[in-house]
């Protein structure tokens, strides 16, 4: 990341980098590898929706594709089936005889959605279609399919070149399968089988791919399918090859054991997460890479990260008429003399004020204005430490952002920064701060933050919420801090006496009744803002998907919108009468205030108007206008107010100093002279 990023919504551009691990991947290639065995013809019932279990890759995928559009445009998805009965048509990827292409992968286009949303189980049950093989049936033909599924998954995502194998790249593949042990039939081949796959887990690990086994017979019967036989030892080779490791892998194999025995509900979670919008948008993506100053000559690198970030739906662009192509525009420099388009600026002028004769132009070089805007370097920069009780919850300006380490830049700013951390103790009653000036980027003014230590959260599923580090929060300056006790029309009506008015015991009693039965958390259903989407965005989309496949929109009433009140709210109407009753008296509520009729412009005043006539007439303007400047008798050395009278006689902008003055005036004589 360059030293003047600082973007939340910029992706990652392309450049040289000193260590290219400390990129984020800024594309996804996702493949989903589906056993066509016929097995998975069999039928389940999920969520009053029964579907075949080859069928139920086929909408998630679908769903993910309409999902990645979204928000990750440039992410790649395909579908692969292995142990079909006909072998793939395509020519771009090897050929295998039971491995079959069903969607390339590419960018998702309308076109694949609605083949993937109008799949049907009979593409896999005739001759004319892929077909469905019986892995029981033929030794080790169920072990030959997935190795051969394996090696065309890596072909695919090595195709493309170096770009395509870059770390830059996230990869991914979606396994769904039901055969908790593929090489169980294969006889006395079971074991160079069984390696021939693990060395295709490796090949893909190598990749930085990332395998995830889903066992769709979990969702019916969590008990239905174990690991241990084939598929913990494979994902382990898999992630210990990602993550560099050599020689055992009991540890490795260990780690990943923690998803192998999962129940139903967190394999409907798992599917959940691959199928929800943020499956790529919650990456962690640092928005700055910048260096702590904790002393003289001490200094830790840091990153930020937003744990929060608005979503907004994309901007329009305009498009051709003609070819429906997007339209682009660009800037040049141009020299005036020979209309020649030059690479680049070397200078840059300040803007010059209104009147740019009395001021002489001031050029500098970008490195000269550079450092004129520059108070300080880009970065953090301690102050000193505070309890944390001094803040104070109207001191946040914006969103708080997380601070954590970048051993990549710093040797020891990992230790350094934990025992920070510890030392501001955020497991005690008395938790410290550290206030700190930061400068987001070279040529920013500095800002006041204070880092609040913060411990790891987790839900009760044991998936992070918040991870371990700082919180910086934005402080305000003494010039931002505003008085609203001091404008009686925020507190409210005083009383006679000059203190606010104050509620009866009988006023809080029915607040208290209605704040407790409208509230919105439940013993079984906490409420939570993260779990409501935003109804704009999900009309916008809506609409988008229609349109883009051809469908009719669907109507206003069918978007779901969480942030309406929702029907039970009517069985309050007890405690809200009660509320009305002791602060109003009435069932009617607040009497509304009648808005007043906006009152008519007043005439101009007749005698006004005569007097700027009489004062209009005083003078010869014509003659005064053809005079030079600065000469007796002419216009400039009239005053200003006096100008003023020529322009409001005949209804003219009477703004700007004297020397715009003098120039509407002469425009509009000449131009009155002209008409004549």
């Amino acid at each position: 990341m360059a030293d003047d990023d600082y973007d939340p919504d910029a992706l990652d551009e392309e450049g040289d980098h000193d260590d290219d691990r400390s990129w984020e991947p800024t594309k996804e290639r996702v493949i989903a590898l589906v056993d066509a065995d016929r097995a998975m013809l069999e039928t389940l019932a999920q969520e009053d929706e029964e579907r075949s279990y080859i069928s139920w890759p086929v909408q998630v995928v679908a769903d993910v594709m309409g999902k990645r559009i979204k928000t990750s445009p440039n992410d790649e998805i395909g579908v692969v089936f292995y142990g079909t009965e006909r072998r793939s048509e395509s020519t771009e990827v090897r050929t295998f005889d039971h491995v079959y292409e069903y969607v390339k992968l590419d960018v998702p286009d309308a076109a694949t959605i609605r083949k993937l949303q109008d799949f049907q189980d009979a593409e896999f049950q005739t001759s004319s279609g892929p077909g469905c093989g019986d892995g029981g049936a033929t030794p080790g033909r169920a072990a030959e399919d997935l190795k051969d599924g394996l090696f065309a998954c890596w072909d695919m995502l090595t195709r493309g070149g170096s770009s395509s194998s870059s770390s830059r790249v996230g990869k991914t593949i979606l396994l769904f399968t039901n055969n908790q042990n593929p090489v169980s039939n294969a006889g006395a081949n079971a074991a160079h089988l069984r390696e021939q796959i693990i060395g295709r887990a490796r090949e893909l690990g190598a990749l930085a791919v990332s395998l995830e086994l889903i066992p769709l017979v979990q969702l019916s019967d969590p008990d239905a399918f174990d690991y241990a036989p084939f598929w913990r030892e494979l994902l382990a080779e898999c992630a210990a090859a990602a993550r560099g490791l050599t020689g055992s892998i009991q540890e490795e194999a260990e780690d990943v054991a923690s998803q192998m025995e999962e129940q139903a509900e967190g394999l409907s979670r798992k599917i959940a997460r691959v199928q929800g919008m943020g499956y790529r948008a919650t990456r962690k993506r640092p928005l700055a890479s910048l260096k702590w100053g904790l002393g003289p000559d001490l200094k830790i690198g840091v990153q930020l990260f937003a744990l929060i970030q608005p979503a907004k739906a994309p901007s329009y662009k305009y498009v051709s008429r003609d070819t429906a192509e997007p339209l682009t525009k660009s800037n040049a420099i141009i020299d005036a003399d020979t209309g020649a388009r030059l690479q680049g600026a070397q200078h840059k002028m300040l803007p010059q004020p209104k009147d740019a004769n009395r001021f002489p132009k001031v050029i500098l070089t970008k490195a000269e204005d550079k450092e004129l805007r520059s108070i300080r370097p880009k970065g953090l920069t301690l102050l000193g430490f505070k309890p944390l009780s001094c803040l104070q919850d109207w001191h946040q300006l914006s969103p708080s952002r997380l601070v954590y380490p970048d051993e990549r830049a710093v040797k020891g700013s990992t230790a350094a920064f934990v025992a920070l951390h510890a030392a501001c103790q955020p497991q005690t009653r008395h938790p410290q701060i550290a206030v700190c000036s930061f400068v987001r980027q070279t040529g920013s003014a500095p800002q006041l933050v204070a880092l609040v230590p913060t411990l790891e959260e987790v839900d009760e599923d044991g998936l992070q919420l918040c991870p371990t580090g700082f919180q910086m929060i934005y402080l305000p300056y003494r010039d931002d801090l505003r008085q609203p006790e001091s404008d009686p029309a925020l507190v409210g009506k005083l009383l006679t006496d000059g203190r606010p008015a104050q509620a009866t015991q009988e006023q809080v009693e029915a607040a208290a009744k209605l704040v407790s039965d409208i509230s919105l958390d439940a013993p079984d259903a906490p409420f939570s803002t993260a779990d409501i989407a935003n109804p704009h965005l999900a009309r916008h989309f809506e609409v988008l998907e229609a349109l883009a496949l051809g469908n009719e929109p669907p109507s206003l009433e069918e978007t779901v919108d969480d942030t309406k009140p929702d029907d039970g709210i009517d069985a309050h109407a007890a405690a809200l009468d009660a509320f009305k009753l002791a602060v109003w008296g009435s069932l009617d509520g607040p009497a509304v205030a009648e808005k007043k009729p906006a009152t008519k412009r007043k005439a101009p005043d007749s005698h006004a108007q005569a007097s700027l006539a009489e004062e209009y007439n005083q003078h010869n303007w014509a003659v005064l206008a053809s005079k030079p400047d600065g000469k007796p008798g002419s216009l400039a050395k009239l005053t200003a107010p006096t100008l003023k009278v020529y322009l409001k006689y005949h209804s003219l902008p009477v703004s700007g100093n004297k020397p715009d003055l003098l120039q509407r005036i002469k425009d509009h004589i000449a131009t009155q002279q002209g008409m004549l």
